[in-house]
């Protein structure tokens, strides 16, 4: 059990785009850190470019190296955990700095227990079948629909857009993620390398929206 497996039949370009995402991110996310103006933002923002980071990072650890056995099955529960995790980090601004202190307070408590159920899920059914995976995570995702009028009179169209496209792109990739298709190339780029292109793709525009709000 402590000796490597086979080298899994992985695409050549698996882990490498959100690599290049973390190293991004660290430093993005240093500037959005410097750019708060109080404490409750500076919250709010620490938390998200944890979870932002941490996803990325584990992520490339976890497909970018050959593990042992043991250490394989952990680094996939962690990597499934942190995207729970960066759906409630995410999440936490628009509580913090979006909606009203009751409404704020109720979306933290829902979303951070429903990413706490879906993390405890990943730590110990660590072979649930995609399709488990991906309604967990579109749900948890889209916990923040009854709150979008009070967003909408918040924040406006234009940021309201940045969220609703980020989540859309989210959505995709969750669901490519569960068939496994499109799966263009299985040697070089397959569909789990388009999920991890989305999932950039949805970030960013999540990046852009959370990034407003300090300024």
């Amino acid at each position: 059990m402590n000796s490597l497996l086979p080298p899994l039949q992985k695409p050549f370009l698996r882990g490498h785009f959100h690599q290049a995402a973390f190293f991004f991110c660290l430093g993005a996310c240093a500037m959005l850190i410097a750019e708060c103006k109080d404490m409750k933002s500076g919250i709010a923002i620490v938390i998200y470019s944890i979870s932002l980071c941490g996803l990325f990072g584990v992520s490339a650890l976890y497909h970018r190296i050959e593990w042992k056995h043991n250490a394989r099955m952990w680094m996939r529960r962690l990597d499934h955990a942190f995207i729970f995790i960066l759906i409630a980090g995410t999440g936490t601004p628009i509580c913090f700095l979006v909606l009203s202190e009751a409404h704020g307070t109720q979306f933290f408590l829902m979303v951070w227990t429903a990413a706490l159920i879906g993390i405890i899920q990943s730590l110990f059914w660590v072979k649930a079948p995609k399709w488990v995976s991906a309604i967990l995570y579109i749900g948890v995702g889209w916990m923040a629909v009854p709150y979008l009028p009070e967003i909408y009179n918040s924040l406006g169209m234009g940021k309201l857009v940045l969220l609703l496209v980020g989540g859309v792109f989210y959505t995709i990739g969750a669901l490519i993620y569960a068939f496994k298709y499109p799966n263009p190339s299985p040697i070089y780029f397959g569909y789990h390398e388009i999920f991890h292109v989305l999932v950039i793709v949805a970030a960013v525009f999540h990046f852009l929206m959370i990034r407003s709000l300090i300024f």
